[in-house]
């Protein structure tokens, strides 16, 4: 998964822009930092996904300013993002942040029935993890010295966060499952 294409391709989903306003907006959601998505990255993006004619670009001219392009997702490019986030929203390599990210990106890209699915199928992954376990073998192996005792609070805090996803997780799947958003997703057969 290319994540600055996803993000670009997402962006231009809900609207023609250019390659620095993509940026600014990257810039806003805080995605150079949670998501390490910066500015060079977004124009290679825009670069490989035009030569791929998955966006379109055209120039525009507003007032005394140089020519800008302005890019607009087409019909190939829309089914490349649905099948993106439809990938890191089922794959158990994708994890945390990227995850979350796919997540975002996922305005009328799936099916409600397609996100409940992918959100139930994640929790169910976590759950299989089994963080007592594991604070218990880290605390016997700082025991024996083979750890240094600041990992017991590194997996403290994992398991914190664990839990937390974990709830965040089953709160957002209640909420869907409400039928609430109905807005948000793609209409099935779209």
């Amino acid at each position: 998964m290319s994540k600055p294409k996803m993000v670009v391709l997402a962006f231009l989903h809900r609207e023609p822009m250019y390659g620095y306003q993509i940026g600014h907006v990257a810039e806003k959601f805080g995605l150079p930092v949670w998501a390490s998505i910066k500015l060079p990255s977004i124009y290679k993006a825009l670069q490989e996904l035009e030569a791929s004619r998955h966006i379109e670009g055209e120039q525009v001219m507003e007032g005394n300013t140089p020519p800008r392009t302005v890019f607009r997702i087409n019909a190939k490019g829309k089914k490349l993002l649905q099948m993106m986030i439809r990938q890191s929203l089922a794959s158990d390599k994708t994890c945390g942040n990227d995850w979350w990210l796919a997540l975002s990106l996922s305005w009328k890209c799936l099916s409600r029935v397609t996100l409940i699915h992918a959100i139930r199928e994640r929790i169910d992954r976590m759950q299989r993890v089994n963080m007592d376990e594991h604070s218990d073998m880290c605390g016997q192996r700082v025991q024996h010295g083979d750890l240094p005792f600041i990992y017991c609070y590194l997996w403290r805090i994992g398991r914190l966060h664990h839990e937390a996803e974990l709830q965040v997780m089953r709160e957002l799947l209640k909420d869907i499952e409400n039928n609430e958003h109905k807005d948000y997703f793609l209409n099935e057969g779209e």
